[in-house]
């Protein structure tokens, strides 16, 4: 990913979500340093604050026509996903209704919504890779731009869903407040981000799949979440901790990291069958999915208890605007 930023590097270091001037420096990871909030706990890369533009290479999207991975048994799983929430949006609007997703990636989501309910629906997704497969579906309106830049109409969409892009996406105070001013009265916004509160985070540090360092920018505390957002007129409807897809896939590949000492091997095997074509990339492919089987069980134990506990690696909020 290329970055190009027109400020000071290293000058800003205040937390992204309240603002405190004295972080504690927590760790590097894949050369980035982040920072724990003394006073939110919330965390964040010491960039967030002054990063311009930003781009991801073509490698990040994977070489699959339309997904971003080549493994089909991970595109089922993803498709599970993505039916489970496309329902409960689809639930909650009509035909009538305008849907946007912010960081559509290939439009998956919303076309599924779209099934359902026939309502309008629009993604955001950077002029790249993904936002060209979203727009092969041709009942989605695809803005080709960041979501700082979109062009987008205030008051005119009844849901508005980030699913794994909030974090992704600088000067997160600015997008709640672009978020709520796109929403209608009694809008809906699904948000879903990696959870800081996480046992993975705990057990993973550096090494959590979750943290993503080339790519995530800030993960906000729980508490710090609800204030904000309080704060920002939204109404706390629902919590969703157990998502099995996402989180037990997350331990496995986190303890992938930690064994090898390097971050998604596997991860970025699926994406790539490029990676395949030499024959050593081949066996230690295949070594590392014996592995995977092997860490299931583990994976599962630690997701029901994490759910439980409500410390799960990833977590869904929906949120009425007031």
């Amino acid at each position: 990913m290329g970055f190009i930023n027109s400020g000071n590097f290293g000058a800003d270091s205040h937390c992204p979500f309240c603002q405190h001037e004295q972080p504690d420096v927590k760790f590097t990871a894949s050369g980035f340093t982040f920072y724990k909030c003394k006073k939110c706990r919330s965390l964040f890369r010491w960039d967030c604050n002054i990063i311009k533009e930003y781009n991801y290479e073509k490698s990040y999207y994977g070489d699959s026509k339309s997904e971003k991975f080549w493994f089909k048994p991970v595109v089922w799983f993803l498709n599970i996903e993505r039916s489970r929430r496309a329902a409960y949006i689809a639930k909650n609007i009509s035909k009538e209704s305008s849907v946007l997703d912010i960081g559509c990636g290939n439009g998956a989501l919303v076309h599924k919504v779209y099934k359902i309910s026939g309502a309008k629906v629009s993604g955001v997704e950077m002029d790249n890779v993904a936002a060209n497969r979203a727009k092969q579906y041709g009942h989605i309106t695809v803005f080709s731009n960041s979501f700082e830049k979109a062009l987008l109409i205030d008051n005119s969409f009844d849901t508005i869903s980030m699913i794994h892009s909030f974090e992704h996406i600088p000067f997160p105070l600015n997008t709640l407040s672009k978020v709520n001013s796109l929403l209608k009265q009694k809008g809906f916004f699904y948000l879903a981000i990696p959870n800081i509160n996480s046992i993975q985070y705990k057990i993973f540090g550096r090494y959590w799949l979750h943290l993503d360092p080339e790519f995530h920018l800030h993960f906000v505390d729980k508490l710090q979440l609800m204030t904000l957002m309080a704060n920002h007129k939204f109404r706390h409807v629902k919590t969703v901790y157990f998502n099995p897809i996402q989180n037990i896939s997350g331990f496995i590949l986190s303890t992938l990291n930690l064994i090898t000492g390097k971050r998604d091997v596997l991860f970025n095997m699926l994406k790539s069958k490029r990676k395949l074509r030499n024959p050593l990339n081949i066996l230690l492919f295949l070594f590392l999915m014996l592995l995977s089987v092997i860490l299931l069980p583990i994976g599962i134990i630690e997701e029901c208890i994490s759910a439980m506990l409500k410390r799960s690696a990833t977590v869904d909020y929906v949120f009425i605007k007031e």
